[in-house]
């Protein structure tokens, strides 16, 4: 009886590639999310890097409307995405399942 190491192999970096697939997608999901509530004029950059408010200088939220709902359709696939993964992991985890 010993350990099948290809196999151990094989398992720690599938898990290791998913791990970092999963993050990343969410991450550009909430980049982009957040990228639309900017353009939405929800908040604002100001000069010394802080985030606030709205000023009255930002662009008119309306003019932006295909921007924003192009990045929020994006970032809703991302997150789908990430939700695929983790209940495909589930699913090959719980022997039940299939």
């Amino acid at each position: 009886m010993g350990i099948d190491w290809g196999a151990f192999l094989l398992v720690a970096v599938v898990a290791v590639v998913s791990a970092c697939f999963v993050v990343t997608v969410y991450s550009v999901g909430l980049r982009l999310w957040s990228a639309a509530d900017a353009r939405a004029g929800k908040y604002t950059v100001k000069d010394d890097g802080t985030i606030g408010p709205a000023t009255a200088g930002f662009p008119d939220p309306a003019a932006a409307s295909t921007a924003i709902r192009s990045f929020r359709a994006l970032a809703v696939v991302c997150f789908a995405a990430c939700g695929a993964a983790v209940l495909y992991g589930v699913y090959l985890i719980v022997p039940a399942f299939h």
